[in-house]
Parts: structure tokens; C-alpha cells; sequence
């Protein structure tokens, strides 16, 4: 018998990741609960943030993309719909504003990020949005544009941070285009008058 062709006694087969998309009004105590440890583990840093039943840290999503395995939230993102100003147009740009995006520590490496970001695109695409957005530490942004997200260098932005504090800030957002074309995006200032997700 030639051992080199058995399974390895320390290898677990794990099954295939569910994808969902959920309403927040349709989130139950236990989902927050989930959802809130899959965030403190995957923002060590903000793990305060998250206390039980709390799965959001500024503005409450409206909806959530969710990847769950062997009975464990793995993967998720929230997501809502908002207008960002452009003041040097003199005008507003629909979004789908992306945030909280996270992967479980233990399970990076393995696709679920750009799986993730795929169910994210098709859901800002069956909401009929003209664009996905969202802001994102510069470390970050590679994984971010092999999803397809451009980073938008050339857009100064002032949004509104979870602390409620106001922040000027370059070269960190990325602009998803869906429904319409990046050359579409307005040139200029950007402007997110809400709390970031």
C-alpha cells in the first residue's frame, strides 16, 4: 500500500462556502452576534468596535453579502446605497458605499476574498447601481484591483469618519464602475456627507 496517496490525518475537508445577500432587517440577534466576531477577528486593532450583537461600527449597512462555512460566517461585506457630492459639478453620484470588508483570519488564501468581491459586484448590479465605492487603507488596495475597483488618486475626499470626526483625505478611494463607465465618474472633490460604513 503506498501511503503518500492517503489523505493526511491532519487535513480537513471543509465544505463549499454559501454565499447569501441579506437585508439588515432581516438579521436575526444571532447574526449580529456572528457577524460582530467575524469583524473583531478580522479588525484586531478595532475589536472594540464590535461588542456582541453590534456588527457595524459607523453607519448600519443596509445590506449584507455573506460567505458562511461549516455553520460559521466566513466572509462579509456591507453595503449602502447613498449619494456622494462632487461640489466642483455641482453634483451627486448614486453609489453602493462598501464597507466592512472581511475575510476570517484563518481562512485568507484561499479565494474567499475574490469570491467575495464578485458577490459584491453582482449584488450592486442587481441593485442598478451605476457604481460601487469605497474607501480603503493604501496596503489594501492591490486586492482590491485585481476585483476590479480603480483607485480614484486624483479625487480629494472629505467623508465623515466612524468617530464622527471630519477627515480630508487623497488617494484612498476606489470606484467600482457597474452600470455605467468610470468615465462617467466625476473629476474633482468627492464628498460623502454620511458615516462611513
Amino acid at each position: 500500500m503506498r501511503t503518500a496517496l492517503l489523505p493526511r490525518a491532519d487535513r480537513s475537508v471543509r465544505a463549499p462556502v454559501t454565499w447569501s445577500c441579506r437585508w439588515e432587517t432581516a438579521l436575526e440577534p444571532r447574526d449580529h452576534d456572528a457577524i460582530a466576531a467575524l469583524l473583531a477577528r478580522s479588525y484586531a486593532t478595532s475589536a472594540g468596535a464590535f461588542p456582541r450583537g453590534h456588527s457595524w461600527a459607523g453607519a448600519r449597512p443596509e445590506l449584507r453579502v455573506l460567505g458562511h462555512q461549516d455553520g460559521e460566517v466566513v466572509a462579509h461585506a456591507g453595503l449602502i446605497r447613498r449619494f456622494l457630492r462632487a461640489p466642483d459639478h455641482d453634483a451627486s453620484v448614486l453609489v453602493g458605499d462598501v464597507g466592512l470588508v472581511a475575510v476570517h483570519p484563518g481562512r485568507q488564501g484561499q479565494g474567499l476574498g475574490a469570491a467575495l468581491m464578485s458577490s459584491v459586484a453582482g449584488t450592486l448590479d442587481r441593485l442598478g447601481l451605476p457604481f460601487g465605492f469605497l474607501t480603503c487603507d493604501p496596503d489594501v488596495r492591490a486586492f482590491y484591483e485585481r476585483s476590479g475597483w480603480t483607485p480614484l488618486l486624483e479625487h480629494p475626499m472629505r467623508s465623515i469618519r466612524v468617530d464622527q470626526d471630519l477627515e480630508d483625505h487623497r488617494r484612498n478611494g476606489m470606484l467600482l464602475p457597474v452600470q455605467r463607465p468610470a468615465t462617467d465618474w466625476p473629476s474633482g472633490r468627492i464628498e460623502r456627507n454620511g458615516q462611513e460604513i
